[in-house]
């Protein structure tokens, strides 16, 4: 009979345990997604996705935040710092309290976390990559899945050395994540001997400072800035002549592949996909490889193929049309935004 009690107490224990649990507690987690604005990197558009796979799969499992169900309130802050900190203020004064905010872009992570602090609320950032980030006195309660933008200077050193160059100019926007790049750039330059011959920046019109460059008689050339800044600065360098045989451009490395043949006429930028493909051609970009390599299972039980399956059928249904290779932007940084919620959930 003690047998029997036994087994059925062992039974009813592992019948108790194949059932699905249900999470009495909910986390609310406020983001802010860059997606529709006209500057700057609107990378929402694939990383919002994204971030509601990783908030299914974490809910999904039993074995991670037991009895807690993460929700997610979200808007759209366009990439600009002040609209991201009124999309802030909404989320943090309006119920349910949210215990933790995602932040896109560089320039509205950096608004987020310099107010965030004021009340000791974690900020993870999946799309800042802007170097001042880093400082923990500035920003004591953030974390980023995004690396430092200046990870990439060493690689163009050590492309511009590889060549043999050792005058180089650097053309940046004004914003503090390419300022603060640039400066780690020049540093590096210094260390081996480039020279930096001239430095031009600008807000708003890149005409003046191209036509400096012109001027300065530059032939290598490092660029800083959002995509839609360098449409307009590449359509300049083709008025200018600053392309062809004398002349290399560097350009950041996560823009759509084709970049300089979209969105041309919404833009108002004054040059053909013709011309912009003859200003573009044999420019270098550097890229981290935000999609793992290799075929191994992580915590979330996929591989990066069966990521990309499933973020595929996702932006499919936003209405992406990826089987023609159109992705949105952000798509590269889409891995980093997934495993944000991860890192936030362990």
């Amino acid at each position: 009979m003690n047998f029997l009690i036994y087994y059925f107490l062992i039974l009813a224990e592992f019948c108790r345990a194949g059932l699905p649990r249900t999470k009495s507690k909910v986390l609310h987690i406020g983001a802010t997604f860059p997606i529709s604005g006209k500057e700057g990197w609107q990378g929402g558009q694939a990383c919002q996705p994204a971030v509601r796979l990783a908030f299914s799969d974490v809910n999904s499992r039993s074995d991670i935040l037991r009895n807690y169900e993460l929700k997610l309130h979200w808007n759209d802050s366009e990439c600009e710092p002040g609209l991201g900190a009124t999309v802030m203020y909404d989320l943090l004064y309006n119920d349910p309290t949210k215990v933790l905010l995602l932040a896109g872009c560089s320039t509205v992570s950096t608004t987020i976390a310099e107010s965030a602090k004021m009340w000791n609320l974690l900020v993870v950032s999946f799309g800042g990559s802007s170097p001042a980030l880093s400082d923990r006195a500035r920003f004591p309660t953030l974390f980023r899945t995004h690396p430092s933008a200046t990870v990439h200077n060493p690689t163009r050193v050590k492309l511009i050395q590889m060549f043999g160059w050792s005058r180089i100019a650097i053309l940046h926007h004004t914003q503090e994540v390419f300022t603060s790049t640039i400066t780690d750039l020049e540093s590096k330059c210094r260390e081996v001997g480039i020279e930096i011959i001239a430095r031009q920046s600008f807000m708003q019109e890149a005409t003046d400072a191209v036509r400096n460059l012109r001027r300065q008689d530059a032939r290598i050339i490092v660029g800083l800035f959002y995509v839609a800044a360098a449409r307009k600065v590449l359509c300049e360098v083709y008025k200018q002549g600053l392309y062809g045989k004398q002349h290399v451009w560097f350009f950041i490395g996560w823009y759509e592949d084709n970049w300089f043949e979209v969105n041309l006429e919404a833009e108002g930028i004054q040059c053909t996909k013709e011309e912009m493909r003859m200003a573009a051609e044999g420019h270098f970009t550097t890229e981290a490889l935000n999609w793992n390599q290799d075929k191994q299972r992580t915590i979330s039980g996929m591989t990066v193929d069966d990521f990309r399956r499933r973020l595929h059928l996702a932006l499919k249904n936003s209405g992406y049309d990826i089987d023609h290779g159109r992705y949105p932007e952000g798509y590269q940084e889409a891995p980093l935004a997934y495993d944000a919620v991860w890192a936030t959930a362990l």
